[in-house]
This record gives structure tokens, C-alpha cells and sequence, in this order.
């Protein structure tokens, strides 16, 4: 990793740092064209992301690298799982600030991608992210993973699924955004069906980062997933350790042949682990 060179600001200057890979080759060639999109991201974290608690302040340097080129280091894994066949429905639990969840829908266009975060805080900044983002391809869910599970499905007299929206909240209510999905229509102020169904359990794939441990994980994201889907985990150095300690809930939960792949998160940086469960 790049090591943080912003610390010559005197403590409480209220200016954010130059990002060390501000207007670095690397950006446009892990990117490409959801650069643009994500420098509207990045320079949202970094102007409100400290103030709000979605980034840490000694990262206002490093959000290129930390939490944008980290998170799409899923990308490729995302990628391998479409040419195999799996479908383009993926949820993102645990969303937080919108890491891998924003960044997957930016680079992923034909992706539809639900995001799932139980804090009003950040379902909150998340709306706000989507609509100064344009991003159409996104849904944002104000619920814990095991409330999304098929089981925990609505259903209307037509035998339309219905989902729960961020409630009471004019700015969400306005735009569409929070637990609502840009290609639906509003339906009320609490409740409302979701157009294709895209933000309905189960799903193609499931992406998550720096959640909880695979033991806890596991019973969180692999109900979400229809049999033939897959657990995509971004990870720490500890991975292979963490899959040895959750195999019981792995095979409990219907979940086969977790691995650990290297993932790049661009010339001359550090890389990132990925975790891969396959949903039987």
C-alpha cells in the first residue's frame, strides 16, 4: 500500500488532502470508463466522508487506493462469474459508505445491484451517492442481511413481492433512492413493489468487505444466494484461515468449494484477497 504522504497539515485545518493517486495512469486503467462516475465518489468522500464517519480521516489521502481501486479488485471475479453463467443480480451486504457496492455498480452497468445497510445514516449518504452518481442500476435496501432472506418476502393479494423502503424520509421520498430502485415508481411512503423485482432475495451473486469474519458470513449471505450462485468476499491476509474455522457453517448453510484467490488492485500496489463460495 502507499504509505500516506498528507500529513503536513497542521491539526485542525479543515482542507482534505491531495490523494496520492490523484491524476495517476493507474486510475484510468483499472477503471476505464467508470473513472468519470467515480471521481464524483471520491471527491464526495473526500469532502464529506471524515465529517460523516464513512471514511477515517487518516484515509483522505489514500481513497483512490484504500476504498475505490480496493473495491474493484471484485470486478474480475464479477466478470468470471457472468461468463460462467451465473446471472446479474447481486446483492451488497453491509454496504456502509458504499464499498464494494457503489464502485461494483459504477463498473458493472448491466449488473443490478441491491445494497443492503441496516444504518439510516448511511442509507442516507448512499441515496445521495446514487443521485449525484447517476447511477440506474442500484437499489438501496435499509435492512440486516437476514431480513432480505426469501423467507422474510412480502407478498400482496396480486402475489406481487413487495419490499420495505426507507421510511419517513422526504429527500428519499423525492428521489426515488433510499430502498427504492431508480427504474421503479413510487408506490407510497412506506412500501412499495419494486419494478422486475431486482432488490427481491435470492440472488445471483453476493459481495461484501471487511464485514464480520467467514463464521458469521457465511449464515448472513449465503441464504441470499439461489442454488448455482456465489459468495464474493473481499478479505484480508487472514482469508484461508478464516475458511478453515467457518467449513461447518459453510456446508450448513449449502455452500461448496470455498477458495481464496489473489486479487490485483493495480500496478505497483499492494493486492487484496478474495473469497469465493460456490451456493449448492
Amino acid at each position: 500500500m502507499i504509505k500516506d504522504a498528507g500529513n503536513g497539515a497542521s491539526a485542525g485545518m479543515d482542507l482534505p488532502q491531495t490523494d496520492v493517486l490523484e491524476g495517476n495512469q493507474v486510475l484510468a486503467q483499472v477503471l476505464g470508463d467508470a473513472l468519470a462516475p467515480l471521481k464524483v465518489f471520491h471527491e464526495k468522500l473526500a469532502r464529506e466522508g471524515v465529517e460523516r464517519g464513512i471514511i477515517g480521516p487518516r484515509d483522505q489521502g489514500i481513497i483512490w487506493e484504500r476504498h475505490i481501486l480496493n473495491s474493484a479488485a471484485i470486478v474480475p471475479f464479477v466478470k468470471e462469474a457472468l461468463a460462467e453463467g451465473i446471472g446479474p443480480r447481486i446483492a451488497d451486504v453491509g454496504s456502509g459508505g458504499g464499498f464494494p457496492g457503489i464502485v461494483l455498480a459504477a463498473c458493472m452497468p448491466s449488473c443490478d445491484v441491491t445494497l443492503i445497510e441496516p444504518m439510516e445514516r448511511r442509507v442516507l449518504w448512499l441515496g445521495e451517492v446514487i443521485d449525484e452518481m447517476n447511477l440506474e442500476n442500484v437499489t438501496v435496501i435499509r435492512k440486516r442481511a437476514e431480513e432480505v432472506m426469501p423467507s422474510s418476502k412480502k407478498v400482496d393479494k396480486s402475489g406481487r413481492r413487495k419490499v420495505r423502503r426507507v421510511e419517513n424520509h422526504p429527500r428519499h421520498q423525492n428521489s426515488g433512492m433510499g430502498g427504492s430502485n431508480r427504474r421503479g415508481s413510487e408506490r407510497g411512503a412506506n412500501e412499495s413493489e419494486i419494478v422486475g423485482d431486482s432488490s427481491q432475495a435470492p440472488y445471483d451473486m453476493v459481495t461484501c468487505r471487511a464485514v464480520a469474519p467467514m463464521t458469521k458470513l457465511t449464515s448472513w449471505t449465503l441464504p441470499l444466494l439461489h442454488a448455482g450462485g456465489r459468495l464474493i468476499a473481499l478479505k484480508g491476509r487472514s482469508a484461508e484461515a478464516e475458511i478453515d474455522k467457518a467449513a461447518k457453517e459453510i456446508k450448513k448453510n449449502r455452500g461448496m468449494n470455498p477458495r481464496v484467490c489473489e486479487a490485483p488492485v493495480g500496478p505497483g500496489l499492494e493486492e487484496t484477497h478474495v473469497v469465493l463460495v460456490d451456493k449448492v
